[in-house]
């Protein structure tokens, strides 16, 4: 859960009665700014106390806590302003985040390192990835030079768009390595946000949450941290303001989103903003965002991610389906990149799809089958489904007609069908090329044989 940082000067009863409603629900971790400003409001001045009051009681209902070190004290800003104006330097922002380190050394051992730096809101005066990254690899120096162990988590990049006041979080991620943030995080942290619907919505939109996150975990492969996790350390849904806010909505929503973030390979911890409302019945969806009305009376999305803790698994058969199918035949097609998602084939066939890092699966009506890369890509251009598992290099599909599709890295990808299909055989090899038309001849080449049928006349196959 995130809301520790609205129990920052809380009364003793309200910090308590918090963490027990955290126990009630299942909860492990707890999301806190461990905010500069209120540290040390003054240089070399600390004020550690009402921090350190909710970090204590947590760990005393055996809650861990995720400390967000973020915002700028009014000394150490470039400039007078809110919170959120960036340090000056990024060196004395490190020095900050090893004092942090040292205080709460034994207490908390996990750090993200701002929120939503790509928010012009947050990040003042506005999103510069190549300013995150000096305080990012300074903060991650800082902390690991008190303790080699401690967890560095980067980024809580929005999944926002490019607008005046924030930065696409795809092309903000693109920036970080650039300006040579690799190595210097453990972990990434994103904020799918995608309400009104769940995080697997509008699959096929480069801006909605679910292809912004999976494109972002592209360029992690690509920079060599495939192996690094994505946390979700915000997910949640208002229950006032300008969307469809009942609190049903609200409960489907974050609890699908849980249930859908936990099918990524990649994925880490999800954490749900946030637990208790601000205000509620403000009219401001910022102050009704909690699991529990400000009096603590649960929600919806209370009871449900209490069932779906305790369960411990996601109880889905789609999700069950897919993950059978992609451990069977020879796709290999790796860790999933998304969750499952509906779309209709490009024959309008309702279809469900799950990719993954290596290809994907499809299942149409009740079957599904794992399909590597070069033939999802294939299919898609035939405007076909596959109709069998991937075996041998050969996979079945149906679209206009039913095909095999044949690939190997040395053949590339080719599709046999109709009369060609029924003449091949294994010993000719894999189609080298698709079937094109020579005169009044169409020809398939494979690796030993060429297959010719003129106009009206079987098939001819001449054996190389």
């Amino acid at each position: 859960m995130s809301g520790g940082t609205n129990l920052i000067g809380s009364d003793a009863e309200t910090i308590d009665r918090s963490m027990r409603a955290m126990n009630d629900l299942g909860v492990s971790l707890l999301r806190m700014d461990i905010a500069w400003p209120a540290v040390e409001p003054a240089d070399g001045v600390w004020n550690w106390g009402p921090t350190d009051e909710v970090i204590d009681a947590a760990r005393r209902h055996g809650i861990d806590i995720l400390g967000i070190l973020d915002y700028t004290p009014a000394w150490a800003a470039n400039r007078p302003g809110p919170i959120a104006e960036r340090p000056a330097s990024a060196a004395r922002f490190g020095e900050f985040a090893a004092d942090a380190a040292r205080h709460l050394e034994g207490r908390v051992d996990t750090f993200e390192i701002w929120n939503e730096p790509n928010g012009g809101y947050y990040f003042r005066p506005g999103p510069d990835p190549r300013a995150y990254t000096a305080l990012l690899r300074a903060a991650y120096r800082g902390l690991k030079s008190v303790d080699r162990g401690i967890t560095v988590v980067g980024g809580a990049i929005a999944t926002a768009v490019d607008s005046d006041t924030t930065m696409n979080g795809l092309r903000f991620l693109r920036g970080i390595y650039a300006a040579g943030g690799r190595g210097y995080f453990d972990a990434l942290s994103v904020h799918p946000y995608s309400y009104p619907a769940s995080f697997n919505s509008d699959p096929h939109d480069p801006d909605s949450a679910m292809r912004m996150v999976a494109d972002m975990y592209a360029v992690m492969r690509a920079n060599g941290d495939a192996a690094k996790k994505m946390w979700a350390s915000e997910i949640g849904y208002p229950t006032t303001g300008d969307l469809p806010t009942d609190p049903q909505a609200q409960a489907q929503v974050v609890v699908q989103s849980v249930a859908q973030w936990s099918q990524l390979s990649y994925a880490g911890p999800v954490i749900v903003h946030e637990l208790r409302d601000r205000r509620s019945g403000s009219p401001d969806k910022e102050d009704t965002f909690g699991i529990l009305h400000t009096d603590f009376s649960p929600k919806p999305a209370y009871d449900r991610l209490q069932t779906l803790i305790r369960r411990g698994v996601v109880d889905d058969e789609v999700h069950q389906r897919v993950v059978a199918a992609a451990a069977t035949g020879d796709a290999r097609v790796g860790g999933a990149v998304t969750p499952w998602y509906r779309e209709m084939s490009p024959r309008g066939i309702p279809v469900v799809r799950q990719e993954y890092a290596g290809g994907a699966v499809t299942c149409a009506r009740d079957d599904c089958y794992a399909s590597p890369a070069p033939v999802v890509d294939y299919l898609a251009d035939q405007r076909a489904v596959p109709d069998g598992p991937f075996v041998d290099g050969r996979q079945s599909a149906r679209g206009i007609r039913p095909m095999t599709v044949f690939w190997t890295p040395s053949t590339g990808v080719h599709g046999l069908a109709g009369d060609m299909l029924d003449a091949w055989r294994p010993e000719y090899g894999f189609p080298t090329t698709d079937e094109y038309v020579d005169g009044d001849t169409r020809v398939v080449r494979c690796t030993n044989a060429v297959m010719r049928k003129p106009f009206g006349e079987p098939v001819r196959v001449q054996v190389s």
